[in-house]
């Protein structure tokens, strides 16, 4: 069972048991300031590494801005700069220049993987018709 199912339960188990029978969380608020009728806090602690908070934090500035640059679409993309900066130069990829230097949306580029990933596709379909 996964968090989601867990938290429908108990709201559900919640809703059909009689007031006095349900549970009281120890941890939780006790003022009427905290939580109001009809809603809860919840509270989840995680313990992560430098090292994986470092890469929590670069994760979501990646994912979270729409405009990459050079470097960062090359890592997106899992190519070296010189080789992303080669096919947007041929035009290749959709990338724009601002003060001379690429940039990336990353909707265009997922939607340009997904449109390489549809042409291999096809590609291998005719091949095996072929043969």
């Amino acid at each position: 069972m996964n968090l989601v199912d867990a938290i429908r339960m108990a709201s559900q188990q919640r809703r059909h048991a009689p007031a006095e029978e349900v549970p009281t969380n120890p941890v939780a608020p006790s003022s009427a300031a905290e939580e109001t009728e009809g809603t809860q806090t919840v509270r989840f602690e995680v313990r992560l590494t430098n090292q994986q908070l470092y890469d929590l934090l670069q994760w979501m500035a990646r994912n979270l801005h729409p405009v990459m640059t050079l470097r960062e679409a090359a890592h997106y993309l899992r190519l070296r700069t010189a080789e992303l900066q080669a096919l947007a130069e041929n035009g290749d990829i959709p990338a724009f220049r601002v003060d001379g230097k690429w940039r990336f949306l990353k909707n265009a580029l997922d939607e340009w993987m997904l449109a390489q990933r549809a042409t291999e596709f096809v590609v291998k379909e005719e091949e095996t018709h072929v043969a």
